[in-house]
């Protein structure tokens, strides 16, 4: 996906209707302009596009729809069991409840990754998007993370960590290496895909799981 590659400002129209086989003159059969195209990427991502046809060529949409589009969706991703684990004191399973929380996340990476690469590739091109995305949904997301793992830690369910914020982090990248950015270039075949997030899932639990009676 060119916005991935190269960010808004240098995908170029005629790169794009080479990929697709056409003239760039055709793919102003199809979207009314580039920006119409950028918010055609979100809406087919994110399932916002309706079942039926659309209205050839796609309408160049107002301005801040597209920043409001992403953003609506990435508020709207559930993460019920992170969400259940801050709510309740006491975990029936702490291992069950962080493993939930890995798949969870892991799953959301996996399943969204080439448009949150175009995201961020783009972010710093367009100020909305780059002001929700990095200061408010990334951040926010790890600030809830590193909540639940202080909580834990603090009744004894989790091994404690110097900084939760730091283990937050560690835990978040690890699932984006292996469920996003190794897709992204040569390592994408490295690893089998189940036997990553099984790996990764195994990893962290042995990491902040205590072993009973150590």
């Amino acid at each position: 996906m060119a916005f991935g590659r190269v960010g808004y400002r240098g995908t170029r129209m005629a790169d794009v209707g080479a990929a697709a086989g056409m003239s760039s003159g055709s793919v102003f059969n199809y979207v009314e302009s580039k920006e119409a195209l950028f918010h055609l990427v979100f809406a087919r991502a994110f399932e916002r596009v309706g079942d039926g046809p659309l209205d050839l060529p796609v309408a160049t949409p107002a301005p801040g729809r597209t920043a409001a589009l992403i953003e609506a969706n990435l508020r709207s991703l559930p993460v019920p069991c992170l969400k259940a684990a801050l709510s309740q004191d006491e975990p029936a399973d702490a291992g069950a409840e962080l493993r939930g929380i890995v798949l969870e996340r892991y799953a959301i990476q996996e399943g969204l990754w080439p448009v949150l690469a175009v995201i961020e590739r783009c972010a710093s091109e367009v100020p909305e998007v780059e002001e929700f995305y990095y200061r408010r949904t990334r951040v926010g997301y790890f600030g809830r993370l590193a909540a639940y793992l202080e909580k834990r830690a603090g009744s004894g369910h989790l091994r404690t960590m110097p900084d939760y914020a730091v283990a937050a982090r560690i835990v978040s990248e690890m699932i984006s290496w292996f469920a996003w950015h190794r897709k992204e270039g040569r390592d994408a075949r490295l690893y089998d895909d189940v036997a990553a997030r099984d790996t990764v899932v195994a990893f962290v639990c042995a990491a902040l799981v205590p072993v009973p009676g150590s």
